[in-house]
């Protein structure tokens, strides 16, 4: 299945429960039609009042989105300006997504921003053909006390509301004839920031058991049951008396690598791995728990650099002795 169709599998659920009844949603149309001054004006006004309505209603944001032209093309006279309001939809899509204690700093910021082009569309009329100064007068604008609380997105917020933007452009695409439920945002946005905690979860979970699988193979000259386990063994308890409990863990398995191997438990190879001497025994073998008990304190010791005290060779000689090495 593609990660797709996983992913709409996914997100079908929680939209569906939701959701009320279906309803069509008209597409926002791009402004194509040059628009007068006054005509621009009233239509930011328009949008002024749409957004104070939006404190008693703000199930309403969406209908209002959708109706959202993505840009405006102002003519004044032999002047032409285009005006992009995609700032008014990223702000509504974090509006319809934010919990209701944050919403009503976020209309405010949005008429802030609507009065700070109301004032551009004023010195449109006034400006040359390159209107340097009218932004220079937005700027002076914007830096007044009033507005000191508005403030660009940080790096954070930019990407959490493409990410936004995209999941909702997503649905709108294959759920364009389904109303929209005030709280739904919300909970998709969850749903989508669960389904990605578990996806990471897995994938450390599986890179952690790749790295434990993919311990390197030792450098032995010969097959382990070259030298027979009593001497694997005599020598881990020599490097024991000596404190070198580390070595005398190592030593120790080998020692049960050569007798299962000098048994008959598989066909000598001194190219394999810890991990895969182990995955040889079969799963109802009463030798296979034992070996994996070796092998992981074998692995941790040597390989993981983890010191070694003499309760774990001791311990080593127990599981020793289980698989008939006395």
């Amino acid at each position: 299945m593609k990660p797709g169709s996983i992913f709409a599998a996914a997100a079908l659920l929680p939209l569906l429960c939701c959701c009320g009844q279906a309803q069509a949603t008209p597409p926002p149309t791009d402004a194509t039609t040059p628009l007068s001054l006054e005509s621009y004006k009233a239509e930011l006004q328009g949008w002024s009042q749409q957004l104070e309505s939006l404190q008693v209603h703000p199930e309403d944001a969406q209908t209002f989105r959708a109706g959202l032209p993505p840009k405006s093309l102002l003519r004044e006279g032999a002047q032409t300006l285009e005006v992009s309001h995609s700032w008014l939809n990223s702000a509504l899509v974090e509006f319809t997504a934010a919990k209701p204690e944050r919403r009503p700093e976020l209309l405010r910021q949005m008429l802030v921003h609507l009065t700070a082009e109301q004032q551009q569309a004023d010195e449109f009329r006034q400006t040359a053909p390159y209107p340097a100064s009218s932004r220079q007068k937005l700027a002076e604008i914007l830096s007044q006390r009033e507005f000191s609380r508005v403030h660009g997105p940080s790096a954070w917020e930019l990407w959490k509301q493409r990410v936004i933007n995209w999941i909702f452009q997503w649905l709108d695409r294959i759920f364009s004839t389904v109303s929209y439920s005030p709280r739904g945002g919300e909970i998709l946005v969850w749903l989508v920031i669960a389904v990605a905690l578990c996806v990471v979860a897995i994938w450390l979970k599986r890179t952690a058991a790749r790295r434990i699988e993919d311990w390197p193979r030792e450098p032995i000259p010969f097959a382990p049951s070259a030298k027979h386990w009593r001497k694997w063994l005599a020598e881990a308890r020599d490097a024991a008396q000596q404190g070198r409990w580390r070595d005398a863990i190592h030593l120790a398995y080998w020692a049960a690598i050569s007798q299962l191997e000098q048994s008959g438990a598989w066909a000598p190879d001194r190219a394999r791995t810890p991990r895969e001497y182990l995955r040889l025994l079969p799963t109802g073998s009463g030798k296979q728990p034992v070996l994996a008990i070796l092998t992981h304190r074998f692995e941790i010791t040597w390989y993981g650099q983890r010191e070694a005290v003499s309760d774990d060779f001791a311990d080593t000689l127990v599981q020793l002795e289980k698989l008939g090495c006395r």
